[in-house]
């Protein structure tokens, strides 16, 4: 939840008494995924820069921070995750990818970000 609110002092001070940054919810969600959502720019890339977490994590229903991100139009921290390695090829159980859940927002320069990268 620390880094679902941005509190990213506070994360890293839980990481440096052994709490781990890439711990899943109940829901199979990690922590990019939390940031992804809520849009804390800051957050993820200190995630990016100070843990190991999977940027291609899927929660319980297939998804990614990726697709979060997209999904939001969070542009900035889609551009991290794709220099991190992160696939917009995957899919959802529903066969929702990146590029088709930004689509579905009518986010036309998200959908050109992910599926070209650029």
């Amino acid at each position: 939840m620390t880094a679902y609110y941005g509190h990213t002092s506070t994360l890293a001070l839980l990481k440096g008494y052994g709490v781990d940054a890439c711990a899943v919810d109940e829901r199979g969600s990690n922590a990019f995924m939390g940031v992804a959502f809520r849009g804390h720019v800051e957050t993820a890339d200190w995630l990016l820069a100070n843990t190991d977490c999977d940027v291609n994590h899927r929660n319980a229903s297939g998804q990614t921070a990726l697709m979060m991100a997209s999904l939001f139009g969070r542009e900035t921290i889609i551009r991290h995750l794709l220099d991190a390695g992160a696939d917009p090829g995957i899919a959802d159980q529903q066969g929702n990818t990146a590029e088709s859940l930004a689509a579905a927002q009518g986010l036309s320069r998200i959908v050109t970000l992910v599926k070209f990268n650029l």
